[in-house]
């Protein structure tokens, strides 16, 4: 007979483990992540017998009941797959965080070499940082190789045709389907995106869309022009002044834990552990200031609020499962509080902020482009295998963005479980729910203690509910790409 009472108990115990875990080695608290140990302790949890059993018990339920036992079958299969390649895993990570680049008689870490640069102006340097951060990533692939081919011999283990069809199949997504509502979106917005692309390659780095390389439009999107309008000593004041606009109080939220102490081994992105819902939300950062590390910190913030104000009393599948394009949905609320004008001319010197909408709206349909041509590169290398992967990641990545990629990176742009797939339906909701939110409210919503109730009521509910739930709740049909259509198209043309 199986006790569900006990695997729910004891997967949230591994749950607060793996990601105290996470957390140490993310905030540069501790050099080697040891995430075997943890699996190894609740190996129960990630056996065959148990996901069988509880599928079996699933066709035997009905309403609520059914639904709890979906989403915790689905983390049972994803943590399954985990815990085959937690070895590997835990070799890639902590030899990516001891990893150090020498640049022209300069040694640095791996990690912080992201930033230096994306905040290099010097092209030749650049290129010189970005060579360097190559042989490492050509390094550490035969990892990810044995890693990606280990999860595809577990996926058809487990009876699944390829990797694919078992995610498809857990997360309730038709990723065919998907893909197919994006093709459209990537033909009408290919001229769009290539004319104002090539317009920002030309004027930051003085070549074409197609002469640049990847190390040239990260440098081109950190718009160092911007950097007087968000400073890295105001970055956490300016949360919490827009927090609080909306009837928020985030230094009364002990639950959630800020983290800003810097450490030479942090992760220079702002990042969400999540070790106990809610009772103890880590949300660690190491503000640098400028635009994307005020959008990264709000989006992280997002999932901080979700996670934090989940209700308690929820089980605890609904706490930690469920669909994640839920919380990524939210994250991408507070971060795009960034790209609205009232907020701009409200918490900064930005009076005339049309230069940078249409930049950072240039920022986010790159952002969409990439990630429909990482699900459609990701469809591929997880139906046919790594044979040729590198050449189709290639090949799919500048046919969506133009400019160069190196094949190399195939495996370290790689989110497991088809996250991507998670994101591109959060952007599409946060879309929906965001034009739910003015319509209420009003532009300036982020100012209205209404909308902070609305939004509390919504995190409150924690994962429980799809996306496309929700979305029928508030009168949508369900996923609709017209609002995110719409706004970028009139903030670009």
């Amino acid at each position: 007979m199986i006790d569900l009472e006990r695997i729910r108990s004891d997967l949230e115990e591994f749950t607060t483990e793996i990601d105290r875990e996470y957390y140490l080695n993310g905030a540069g608290l501790k050099d080697k992540l040891e995430s075997s140990r943890i699996y190894r302790k609740f190996a129960h949890l990630f056996n065959r017998d148990t996901i069988d059993q509880v599928y079996e018990y699933g066709k035997t339920v009905k309403g609520e009941d059914e639904r709890r036992l979906r989403y915790l079958r689905a983390f049972l299969v994803n943590d399954y797959m985990e815990n085959r390649v937690k070895e590997l895993s835990d070799k890639f990570l902590t030899e990516e965080s001891g990893a150090t680049v020498g640049v022209e008689g300069e040694t640095m870490s791996f990690r912080q070499s992201a930033i230096a640069m994306a905040n290099e102006p010097d092209g030749t340097r650049r290129s010189s940082i970005f060579d360097a951060r190559n042989k490492v990533i050509e390094g550490l692939n035969p990892i990810l190789e044995e890693r990606v081919q280990t999860l595809h011999g577990t996926a058809r283990e487990l009876g699944f045709a390829n990797y694919a069809a078992l995610y498809e199949d857990i997360k309730g997504i038709n990723l065919i389907d998907l893909e197919s509502i994006l093709r459209p979106f990537l033909q009408k917005t290919q001229n769009l995106y290539t004319a104002r692309m090539g317009e920002l390659i030309r004027e930051k780095i003085g070549i074409s869309l197609i002469e640049a390389e990847k190390h040239d439009t990260g440098f081109a999107f950190r718009a160092g022009e911007f950097d007087r309008y968000f400073r890295k000593e105001d970055t956490v004041r300016t949360l919490i002044q827009t927090l609080a606009g909306m009837g928020i109080d985030l230094n009364a939220q002990k639950n959630i834990q800020l983290d800003i102490e810097e450490r030479p081994r942090k992760s220079p992105r702002a990042f969400v552990a999540p070790i106990r819902i809610p009772g103890d939300i880590k949300l660690v950062i190491m503000p640098r200031g400028g635009h994307d590390d005020y959008a990264t910190l709000f989006h992280e913030a997002g999932h901080a609020q979700h996670l934090g104000t989940t209700r308690a009393d929820l089980p605890v599948e609904y706490r930690y499962l469920g669909d994640k394009s839920l919380t990524e949905g939210f994250a991408f609320l507070m971060e795009y509080l960034v790209t609205n004008s009232h907020w701009l001319r409200k918490f900064t010197e930005m009076q005339d902020p049309d230069d940078f909408l249409r930049f950072v709206y240039l920022y986010k349909l790159y952002f969409l482009r990439r990630y429909a041509a990482k699900l459609s590169y990701e469809l591929v290398l997880h139906k046919k295998g790594l044979e040729e992967a590198s050449d189709k990641y290639k090949e799919t990545l500048e046919s969506s963005l133009v400019f160069r990629h190196p094949g190399s990176h195939y495996l370290t742009d790689l989110d497991d479980g088809f996250y991507c797939a998670n994101y591109l339906r959060a952007w599409i909701f946060e879309a929906q729910i965001r034009k739910v939110l003015v319509q209420n409210f009003g532009e300036n919503w982020f100012e209205k203690r209404g909308a902070g109730i609305q939004l509390q009521k919504w995190w409150s509910m924690g994962q429980k509910y799809r996306v496309e739930e929700v979305l029928r709740d508030l009168g949508y049909k369900g996923l609709d790409l017209a609002p995110l259509v719409e706004e970028i198209n009139s903030n670009l043309k």
